[in-house]
């Protein structure tokens, strides 16, 4: 059962919104954070043979049920420990960036909200959730060059039939995520306002006095690739192994001054994008029990 004294707090993504920098910064913290009580748990973690969140708790989703080692009680105590605040990290559990084959996608996350219905009645305890969004054409350049750098090779034309800008549906995510049962707050956040708000996401998940412990890294940790790196990888696939394609242009061809930014959408493609983007983060606002961090006036 809920325990005042016990919170945790989930910060599910989504993809490609910094995500990783996050990461990065809370795991510095790490034994800073447990010596006060905070106990911060991330794809370092989850991403280790046997640790991926639905079998750790045995969540049963669709027709393909885990089977736990522990009961879903056991097991967050052994991740909480002593405790009083528990942060996990992790993006892939409200589901893939792409499909892995390259199918098409009609609408992306579509079953987060029943992931996350299963966790908190495996786990029996409520969640406030954190989840960044992202400019729509932004997100699918950026999924898009992730998926080069994957080994599966499309032409983006191909790509962006497979995952059209309708397949983006923010308010449609929050939606699923407010509604599940056990849910306290939903903090949101855009990816555009991240360096801005990033103290206020700080605060939210592990308590605004560890603020000043929490260190600011690099930036950029998941470099895309530039418009002559993505060239350069489609002209090789057909008389390379892919599996390397991606990294070895990206080394090569670095986004910078003298390469651009890949960038698949024309500026109509952009504004349209925008338009909807917009008007999503106005339904997401509405939404009650949801929270959107903006940055501070200038």
């Amino acid at each position: 059962m809920t325990s005042p004294s016990f919170s945790i707090a989930f910060h599910i993504g989504a993809h490609k919104t910094a995500t990783s920098h996050l990461q990065r910064c809370l795991s510095k913290a790490f034994e800073g954070l447990a010596a006060e009580g905070v106990r911060y748990c991330g794809p370092q973690y989850f991403r280790q043979r046997r640790h991926a969140i639905h079998g750790l708790f045995g969540l049963r989703t669709g027709t393909n049920p885990k089977v736990a080692r522990r009961s879903p009680t056991d097991q967050l105590a052994i991740i909480r420990k002593d405790g009083h605040r528990l942060v996990l990290s992790e993006e892939n559990f409200i589901g893939p960036l792409n499909d892995p084959q390259g199918q098409p996608v009609a609408k992306r996350y579509e079953k987060a909200g029943a992931h996350l219905t299963s966790l908190a009645h495996a786990i029996d305890h409520d969640l406030d959730i954190f989840v960044s969004v992202r400019r729509p054409t932004a997100y699918l350049n950026s999924a898009y060059c992730q998926m080069l750098l994957g080994g599966l090779i499309l032409p983006f034309d191909v790509y962006k039939a497979h995952n059209p800008l309708s397949s983006i549906d923010w308010f449609e995510l929050i939606g699923q995520l407010r509604a599940v049962k056990g849910v306290g707050q939903v903090v949101v956040w855009r990816y555009e306002d991240y360096t801005q708000v990033y103290p206020k996401i700080i605060a939210g998940l592990v308590g605004q006095a560890q603020l000043p412990h929490i260190p600011w890294v690099k930036r950029t940790i998941n470099e895309g690739l530039s418009a002559a790196a993505v060239a350069q990888v489609l002209a090789d696939s057909a008389d390379e192994d892919a599996a390397q394609l991606g990294y070895t242009a990206r080394g090569a061809l670095p986004v910078g001054a003298d390469y651009p930014a890949f960038d698949g959408y024309t500026a109509a493609e952009h504004a349209a994008g925008d338009e909807v983007y917009l008007a999503q983060l106005a339904a997401i606002a509405a939404l009650e029990g949801v929270t959107i961090l903006r940055p501070d006036p200038a």
